[in-house]
């Protein structure tokens, strides 16, 4: 099935591109009639699939190729959308005769589709590194933790807030800088514990130049309770692709986040606060790398069940067998909401499928579940119709 999926996608971009080159030919003759189809094509094509380029001719780390390499994914779809809109205008005015039908009209078009897929662009890669902050309220009918307030007889009820982050795909795009912004947005929340969703590097460590600067912002992560993370599917460590020679690892990954702090659980469950549970899964399908992972009921095998249990799991995939586990809460990612429209089409249809969801709040018939759209980015740095986010979720519990 991910096989056939693939293969529509690549099918469709394919046809795609064709069909903007020929607008794009047809832009370019307008100005420079004698430029010819064998000289066209190849440069068209080769820009198209830079993207894919750079990683067939290893030239991934040469970071100002690699970051223009990616920005033209989204090109060309919204260039495309752009040209099939003016395109549909053009034909629909010439149908009115409100227009002549000219070579000048169609350049015209397909200049002004430029222009607009340029601003879409431009406007994506500055909203991708802008930190948003969405808030959810769950209610469990368990006993949580006992606060100082409550101690105190300030307060009757007890909450715990959750700084729920994922995909930030610290490397080659997300940086000290980045990863500070995020850093920052989780602080602001004042969080209880802090919980990262996985894929926190972007399968490759040492793509990371300054990794003792990036340890050093994950220091400042702020929780009495803690940071706990599950790993994603890019928390394996390629090795300068030595993921082709069946080099892909895990350890230099998890030593790292030890030394910066964060409790990584794999396949593991936590007693927090001696109040409540918290698992953190394996991934299901880490890149380059076969493994088994427990089952949902195995993790919850032989746990207080009057304690509140919360799953951390990177991909909403397991949601309906982790709720007949016990769960109470399930937080995620992976999915980055799709990233950039139309990109969040495909993922919805795809979680729902997986009896979840791609984005926001799940219910179940016991279990609440959160599914966050990451803090970063995977290839190009853009996002439309999505956020980058952090997402606090306050739980009141019925003591």
């Amino acid at each position: 099935m991910w096989l056939f999926r693939s293969g529509i996608v690549l099918l469709t971009y394919i046809l795609i591109n064709i069909y903007t080159g020929i607008r794009i030919r047809g832009l370019v003759k307008y100005f420079l009639p004698a430029i010819k189809f064998y000289v066209f094509w190849p440069v068209y094509f080769i820009i198209c699939y830079s993207f894919l380029l750079i990683y067939l001719l290893r030239l991934n780390n040469v970071l100002p190729l690699r970051q223009a390499a990616m920005y033209t994914l989204p090109a060309m779809v919204y260039l495309f959308m752009a040209v099939l809109l003016a395109d549909l205008i053009r034909l629909l005015l010439q149908y009115l005769d409100r227009i002549p039908r000219s070579a000048l009209v169609s350049a015209t078009g397909t200049g002004i589709a430029l222009g607009i897929a340029l601003i879409v662009l431009i406007y994506g890669a500055i909203n991708a590194r802008n930190i948003q902050t969405v808030h959810y309220k769950i209610n469990l009918d368990k006993k949580g933790p006992e606060t100082a307030a409550m101690s105190a007889g300030i307060a009757s009820e007890s909450t715990l807030r959750i700084a729920l982050v994922s995909d930030l795909h610290i490397g080659l795009t997300v940086d000290r800088k980045w990863t500070a912004n995020i850093v920052d947005a989780i602080n602001r929340t004042k969080p209880d514990i802090i919980c990262l969703a996985g894929d926190i590097f972007d399968s490759n460590i040492e793509t990371e130049v300054d990794l003792q600067a990036v340890r050093t912002e994950l220091l400042r992560l702020n929780a009495p309770l803690g940071v706990y993370a599950c790993a994603g599917n890019h928390d394996v460590d390629r090795i300068s692709l030595g993921i082709l020679r069946g080099g892909a690892s895990t350890e230099r990954i998890h030593d790292f986040l030890k030394s910066a702090g964060v409790t990584l659980l794999l396949d593991e469950v936590v007693l927090v606060g001696d109040s409540f549970y918290l698992a953190g899964r394996r991934d299901a399908r880490p890149i380059g790398m076969s493994i088994t992972r427990k089952s949902a009921a195995e993790l919850a095998s032989g746990l207080d069940a009057s304690k509140p249990f919360i799953f951390l799991d990177h991909q909403p995939v397991d949601f309906p067998a982790e709720e007949e586990a016990g769960a109470d809460l399930i937080l995620a990612g992976h999915t980055h909401r799709g990233q950039f429209f139309p990109g969040n089409i495909v993922t919805a249809h795809i979680y729902k499928n997986a009896g979840a969801i791609h984005y926001g709040y799940w219910k179940g018939r016991s279990a609440h579940g959160i599914v966050t759209s990451g803090a970063g980015t995977w290839g190009p740095a853009v996002r439309v119709a999505t956020n980058s986010e952090v997402a606090v979720v306050d739980i009141k519990f019925g003591n």
